[in-house]
């Protein structure tokens, strides 16, 4: 028999969504599952939801918590999990029905320790999805080292994200998601190459990763109270030793979370904001590595124009530009 998968699902204020979540994790072919549905003390109705889809498979465990977060939610469900392998998927995303079938087979055939897949991003409106845009690489590559990473990392062939990868129990044996922090994943990233024998890449997309257009953001609603010392920007000091590629990728998340600072809109960050510019201006040479529509943006900010008003101008652009997609699926 094939060894176990625990698929762990942290869950809050999904209900238009959890049930295609679980769903599509029922319907995989690899048959050894336990799912773990975390409510990290939700809001809205998904407790019962879960505990409705317990009742009804044997295979579905769930933990009812206080609100933690993302990452305290995930290490509950690492606490408790029974198989030789893990998979984490997000409340609000879904799985094709062969992922953890085909992940298996390329981790049995290339003897690594993780398997990372490519993903499908699914732009939604009103719980429609109107554009994918498919993230995978071209080729199967194995990865020896956090070193070598770097380079896909840059050209957007690899994510960090736990999302879209499978992976063996032992690596997270003396490693957990840091609470409390922005950008957990970011932090784990680098330390799982210390626990596990290579990461092999594959080039298939297995994993539906959701934008919500409505709300900008699904990371637009992190709160940013508990950033005394601007702790997203210190979780990517695990690249500063790592050259110039490091730097890259340094100033493409301190760009990401600028934008997300300022989607907020609150007086309080502004600190917050004012810092990352700085950082930015440190590290102004690396700017030509951003994707082309930000490259525009980011090149007025660091020739001093008001950063709000750039970022204001983002927004309404890609609003349109999103509106525009959705007039034309219809």
């Amino acid at each position: 028999m094939h060894p176990l998968i625990s698929v762990i699902v942290p869950v809050y204020n999904v209900e238009p969504y959890i049930r295609r979540c679980v769903d599509s994790i029922l319907a995989q072919s690899y048959a050894n599952l336990e799912i773990i549905l975390i409510n990290d003390g939700s809001p809205d109705n998904c407790g019962k939801i879960c505990d409705e889809y317990a009742a009804n498979n044997p295979i579905v465990k769930v933990i009812h918590k206080e609100n933690g977060g993302l990452s305290d939610a995930r290490n509950a469900g690492l606490d408790i999990a029974k198989g030789k392998l893990i998979c984490f998927v997000d409340s609000d995303d879904w799985c094709e029905k062969d992922m953890l079938q085909v992940a298996f087979e390329a981790m049995e055939k290339s003897k690594c320790d993780i398997v990372a897949y490519g993903a499908f991003h699914d732009f939604m409106h009103n719980e429609k999805i109107f554009r994918t845009i498919i993230k995978s690489i071209k080729h199967e590559q194995k990865i020896n080292s956090f070193d070598e990473s770097l380079s896909l990392l840059i050209k957007d062939f690899l994510s960090v994200t736990a999302w879209n990868k499978l992976y063996k129990k032992k690596i997270f044996e003396n490693l957990r998601f840091p609470k409390g922090k922005l950008f957990e994943d970011v932090w784990v990233f680098p330390r799982l190459f210390e626990n596990c024998n290579g990461m092999f890449v594959i080039s298939k997309s297995l994993y539906h990763y959701v934008i919500r257009t409505e709300s900008n953001s699904i990371m637009a609603s992190f709160n940013l109270q508990k950033m005394e010392n601007l702790e997203a920007i210190k979780s990517w000091q695990n690249f500063e030793k790592k050259g110039n590629l490091s730097k890259i990728i340094l100033m493409q998340n301190a760009w990401y979370l600028l934008v997300k600072i300022e989607e907020q809109n609150k007086i309080e960050n502004k600190i917050y904001s004012e810092q990352i510019i700085k950082l930015l201006m440190e590290n102004s040479q690396y700017v030509k590595f951003a994707n082309f529509y930000d490259r525009f943006f980011l090149f007025l900010i660091l020739k001093k124009i008001n950063y709000k008003k750039v970022l204001f101008f983002r927004k309404k652009i890609r609003q349109l530009f999103l509106f525009r997609l959705t007039l034309k699926k219809r």
